[in-house]
């Protein structure tokens, strides 16, 4: 008799088989019912009983702890945000970019070896990840520019279809700016640009034929952009239609009437039409990076994705299991001087109803009227001053800034009055002062004064507390001399900046005018003033310091992790607060 290649004789293996169990029930009873292969049944017992022992527990790896989310263009932030590779296109399934500049330099980082000429010398500052020369610096001059000349026909920068982005930030509200173009009007050859047009928006003009006025149309998206915060845009270009994307949100759809006209124009980085004999034009003020330019027409989750900061973790394998838990925070801790670049030159908290300075003046204020103590922006008790529209506190102004020197100055406060009232101010009222205030027109109101000019800002008489500070630069890198933040955001700005005269006696004052006017009806909190310009970062830093830490509480991972892989997880933390903090681990 033959055998098999196991060493079985036939007679076996069919023994075998119709002894094999080919299915199981559990019978009403919770007794186990098997089945064998020639149909007959196994009551294998009862299935009811105690649970078994638990079975292992994957054990979760620390990617973070109590990180602070902190904002673009700090150091170590993962609100959202990193340098650019032709690998971050390729994990996408992308074709490496046909152009694309980190901005630390003039190189090509695609592998093309497009380099920018650099008009005017453009400076380099810091960028998205807090280094510093990691981004291109502009003032808004005409005879600056970054740029690449035009090639011919089969010049890559002929744009019919496919994506172009950029990080920037800006503080010049209401005024037309060209991030990325290939335009210029003399001789018809205007064919696309990506800005920010004269209502602080992002905008995308496309001509069809070479003419200036935009024949393809325009796309304006909705949010304001002029507030020295970094942003993240992205116009997409596919045959049909043109969409512009707003740190990864579409903000703009527009039909197309015609792919963008093939223009002879340079391709320009801070500008338009600019080369080495040509002035540029609608030059950009502020800061550009991380700009790319490729043939790929991308998805809304392609550019999120982009948009993502990247966080390492060290598991070795791509994560199973992401745990994401929240530390949060009030805001409105008392400041001290640690929080600031520098001591500040004045510094008062309040803390438990004092009238001292943290500052290096050292100078102490005077109640005048009775101002009584009352519990804090963060809700500490006897930590701030209530004034009935009678009171101030006030001091010598000697030692504060005076002239043009720079400065920056701010304070806590709420009010629900719609009446003129001062917040902070020192200087000879009223052509040489330096001050914030509440209008009564328009009502309630804040307004930041120098001289003649004022900077007027959001609505704030809403009996809520807010977080005002004023920066004034004579030589502001980007030519803003004097800028208006209100809980963290810029909210107003000004390129007039007068002198401030110093008067002595009661010159500086919270809660009224140095001449004594305008009295606060209101609080007032954590009052500082400092000898230097301080940076959106900082100021933010300075809103955002936070008390009465509460426990951790759980959010969802899928709102935040975009992607991950062996080594990095690709998160998006835009929706959480700067006082916030962050417990993140992975599993496999």
């Amino acid at each position: 008799m033959a055998t098999t290649v196991t060493g079985l004789t036939a007679d076996r293996m069919l023994a075998i088989e119709a002894a094999s169990v080919v299915d199981g029930d559990v019978d009403g009873s919770g007794n186990l019912i098997l089945t064998k292969h020639d149909g007959s049944k196994i009551n294998a017992g009862s299935v009811i009983g105690p649970p078994g022992p638990q079975g292992p527990v994957g054990s979760f790896l620390s990617v973070l702890s109590a990180k602070s989310v902190l904002d673009v263009g700090l150091a170590n932030q993962i609100r959202a945000g990193r340098q650019l590779s032709p690998a971050d296109f390729g994990n996408l399934g992308l074709s490496a970019p046909l152009g694309l500049w980190n901005l630390s330099d003039l190189t090509d980082a695609s592998g093309n070896g497009r380099n920018l000429l650099n008009k005017g010398a453009v400076p380099f500052a810091s960028g998205i990840n807090g280094g510093a020369n990691t981004a291109a610096q502009f003032i808004g001059s005409t005879a600056q520019a970054l740029y690449i000349p035009d090639t011919g026909a089969a010049d890559p920068f002929r744009l019919k279809t496919g994506s172009v982005g950029c990080w920037f930030r800006t503080a010049k509200i209401n005024q037309f700016e060209v991030l990325i173009g290939k335009y210029t009007v003399a001789g018809n050859q205007c064919s696309w640009y990506i800005g920010v047009e004269g209502s602080s928006r992002a905008t995308f003009q496309v001509s069809t034929d070479g003419a200036n006025t935009w024949t393809g149309g325009q796309v304006i998206g909705n949010s304001s952009l002029a507030d020295d915060r970094w942003h993240f845009v992205v116009l997409v270009i596919d045959g049909t239609q043109y969409r512009i994307y707003v740190d990864g949100i579409l903000e703009g759809v527009l039909l197309s009437s015609g792919l963008p006209y093939s223009s002879s124009s340079p391709f320009n980085i801070g500008s338009a039409s600019g080369d080495g004999a040509t002035a540029s034009v609608s030059p950009f003020y502020g800061r550009i990076d991380e700009v790319f330019f490729t043939s790929d027409v991308l998805t809304d989750d392609q550019i999120r994705n982009l948009y993502c900061a990247k966080i390492g973790h060290t598991l070795g394998s791509t994560p199973s299991r992401i745990t994401l838990n929240v530390r949060r925070r009030r805001k409105g801790a008392a400041l001290v001087a640690s929080d600031f670049p520098t001591q500040p030159l004045r510094l008062h908290n309040f803390s438990g109803g004092s009238l001292g300075d943290e500052g290096s003046n050292n100078v102490g204020l005077t109640n005048n009227g009775a101002a009584v103590s009352v519990a804090g922006a963060d809700g500490s008790t006897g930590n701030a001053f209530s004034y009935a529209g009678a009171q101030s506190l006030s001091s010598i102004d000697t030692g504060l800034p005076s002239a043009l020197t720079a400065r920056s100055y701010g304070c806590w406060f709420k009010t629900n009055s719609t009446t003129i009232q001062a917040l902070i101010g020192w200087g000879s009222y009223s052509a040489n002062v330096a001050f914030m205030c509440v209008l009564n027109s328009p009502a309630g109101q804040i307004n930041s004064s120098s001289g003649a000019d004022g900077i007027t800002g959001p609505f704030v008489a809403d009996g809520q507390w807010h977080f005002a500070v004023t920066v004034e630069d004579n030589t502001a890198i980007d030519g803003v001399k004097r800028k208006l933040y209100v809980d963290g955001r810029l909210v107003g700005t000004s390129t007039v900046l007068n002198a401030i005269n110093l008067v002595g006696a009661n010159g500086f004052r919270i809660g009224a005018l140095p001449s004594g006017s305008w009295l606060l009806i209101g609080q007032a909190d954590g009052a500082f003033v400092c000898g230097y310009a301080l940076t959106a970062e900082q100021i933010y830093a300075l809103y955002a310091k936070g008390s009465q830490a509460l426990t951790p509480s759980p959010k969802n991972v899928g709102d935040h992790i975009e992607a991950m892989d062996s080594a990095s997880l690709l998160a998006i933390f835009d929706s959480m607060e700067s006082q916030h903090q962050i417990d993140l681990s992975v599993a496999a």
